[in-house]
């Protein structure tokens, strides 16, 4: 693996704090925690396994898994049970689309 550094900038002690806390959590360290944020978020990723690959890996989490490529035809299924369970979704009133239900009280 390459040894590449990225420099971020503006994190506050307390979020680093927490950040810390989660990677410990976790059995890593912050950078290795990041890292799989980072992974997680490209890959897109369903769920992030944060677990170690190996006991003598303790500084790094596993690889994510990615994306499963597109397949029209389970496309193609999704949609025709999307489209004949349409029917079973309900219908929401109009006052559930208002300001005032979205936003409540606050201005």
């Amino acid at each position: 693996m390459d040894n590449n550094t990225i420099l971020v900038t503006g994190i506050s002690e307390p979020l680093l704090h927490l950040i810390d806390e989660r990677a410990s959590q976790k059995g890593g360290d912050r950078a290795a925690y990041i890292r799989d944020l980072i992974e997680h978020d490209i890959y897109g990723s369903s769920v992030p396994d944060f677990s170690l690959n190996t006991s003598e890996e303790k500084h790094s989490f596993t690889h994510q898994s990615r994306k499963r490529p597109f397949n029209p035809k389970q496309w193609k299924e999704d949609m025709f049970v999307l489209t004949n369970r349409a029917s079973e979704i309900p219908v929401l009133p109009s006052e559930a689309f208002t300001r005032e239900s979205i936003y409540g009280d606050h201005d």
